[in-house]
């Protein structure tokens, strides 16, 4: 293990991991006699702990306390891509909430039966992630705003001032005390990295490759295909492509297809290491979702000409541009850069058979894509972006029971935070191996024992905690003893 990774490592004890992977009294009462809750909602450390007391002694207790993410549940690694969680590892980059990359140093996994809550946001459904109650997420609660109110008679849609909602500071409230309407954070990656390579007609290419290019003859040439009526752009490929390698390309028409090519292995090197090839498969490089969004956006201009285009469903209503992909990769990198310029767009998976599917005029075939739709101006906002984070309201919350392993890592320094699906979450293993501890310690005591149990008679159980979650000892201890005063002061004591 090398210098560096041995120095960000939180060095958990075995004990202490095997609190946390099989606590014993992680569980909900029914009709405890006395409820104990606290905790730092803000560093992701929370606890409610119930006891049964007879005889003047702790008969049964109980604590809920930890956040998990279940199996296939997707998180934001390096520029903003997502992997499923269950294939995070030590020393992965992942993106945190501050939309920077950190490094995982530790990662877990065990046996979860209990309930799951699963959050749709407004915009795209697409993003909608699961995770277990007590995991806190990053929001902006509607009810902390003075301003909502009905947008009109037929909705029952709460406008706000936007300027207000940009005056709270977000907080990390637990999943299961989340209600619709509640704005959580989408955070794209803030790092910006400029590349002269990648020139404003570069840029204009590779929206064309994305949407039209392909290679062939063994990776030598690179050719873009139309519909035969669409001169604009196979004339302004052609001038790209002029400009780029100094070469005039050729075109061929077959039908109604108009192919554009050049005979250029550098090129067609240059756009499979950047963007990938087959439609499925097309993929950005990092470098390329990093650039300024200025430069990005020729890109996604070009990428609409080719494989989308604009509408408005009412005369009077703001243009809604839609781009198709059968690239589920690119759909959700697209999304992304978007989210740099502050545009939350809609992603929709459709698996329909798309033998008969025109995008101006061209016909087109896959059995599995994905639109991505945006508007640049909007009448009623539904999100709103401050120039760092975009706010999205939350428009549905589900609640089921799930049986199957959870996952839950640690990642290096402040804020502690990392991203599933792009929206903010944060999570501790300490405090769950302590406050199963403090249940073990406490558990056939009097109440007057109970009362003495100290963080050192915690860290020693565990054989140790790093100094940076000492805190994390005391919560149970806390909410042991917030338990007890209840009990105590509901018994008349």
């Amino acid at each position: 293990m090398s210098a560096n990774k041995t120095k960000m490592t939180l060095t958990y004890t075995k004990k202490l991991m095997k609190h946390f992977k099989n606590p014993k009294f992680v569980k909900k009462m029914t009709n405890p006699d006395a409820v104990g809750e606290v905790g730092n909602i803000r560093c992701g450390d929370v606890m409610h702990l119930e006891i049964k007391v007879k005889n003047n002694k702790i008969e049964d207790i109980g604590f809920q306390t930890f956040g998990c993410l279940p199996l296939k549940e997707e998180v934001s690694i390096k520029e903003g891509n997502w992997v499923d969680v269950s294939s995070v590892n030590i020393g992965d980059n992942v993106l945190n909430s501050d939309g920077k990359k950190t490094k995982v140093v530790e990662n877990y996994v065990r046996n979860y039966n209990d309930d799951l809550i699963t959050i749709t946001p407004f915009v795209s459904a697409f993003n909608k992630f699961s995770l277990t109650p007590e995991h806190p997420v990053l929001c902006v609660k509607r009810k902390w705003l003075k301003s909502a109110r009905k947008s009109s008679n037929k909705c029952n849609w709460l406008r706000i001032n936007e300027k207000e909602l940009f005056s709270i500071k977000p907080d990390f409230i637990e999943a299961g005390k989340l209600d619709v309407s509640d704005y959580i954070l989408f955070i794209p990656n803030q790092r910006i990295v400029d590349s002269a390579i990648f020139t404003e007609d570069i840029m204009k290419l590779i929206g064309y490759y994305l949407a039209e290019g392909y290679t062939s003859a063994k990776g030598n040439v690179v050719a873009f295909a139309f519909n035969k009526s669409e001169t604009e752009y196979i004339n302004e490929v052609k001038e790209l492509l002029n400009k780029v390698i100094k070469k005039t390309a050729k075109e061929r028409t077959r039908k109604n297809v108009t192919e554009v090519y050049i005979c250029s292995k550098k090129l067609a090197d240059f756009f499979i290491k950047n963007c990938g090839k087959y439609a499925q498969h097309k993929k950005l490089s990092d470098k390329i979702l990093i650039l300024p969004f200025e430069k990005q956006w020729k890109m996604i201009e070009t990428y609409i000409k080719g494989d989308g285009n604009i509408y408005k469903r009412r005369l009077k209503d703001s243009s809604t541009y839609r781009i198709t992909t059968a690239s589920r990769n690119l759909a959700i990198q697209t999304q992304e850069i978007l989210a740099r310029g502050g545009v939350f767009t809609s992603i929709k998976k459709d698996n329909r058979n798309r033998d008969n599917h025109y995008i101006e005029g061209r016909k087109v075939s896959y059995n599995q894509h994905y639109e991505i739709s945006f508007k640049l101006k909007k009448k009623n906002k539904f999100y709103h972006f401050n120039g760092k984070y975009i706010l999205v309201p939350i428009k549905k919350i589900d609640q089921t029971n799930y049986n199957e392993k959870v996952y839950n890592f640690q990642v290096a320094g402040e804020p502690h935070s990392y991203l599933v699906k792009g929206f903010a979450v944060h999570n501790c293993p300490a405090a769950v191996a302590s406050s199963d501890v403090v249940c073990k310690l406490a558990k056939g005591k009097t109440l007057k024992e109970a009362k003495k149990i100290t963080k050192d008679d915690v860290i020693k159980e565990l054989g140790g905690m790093p100094t940076i979650k000492i805190h994390c000892s005391v919560l149970g201890i806390q909410a042991l003893n917030k338990a007890i005063e209840n009990f105590e002061k509901k018994n008349g004591k």
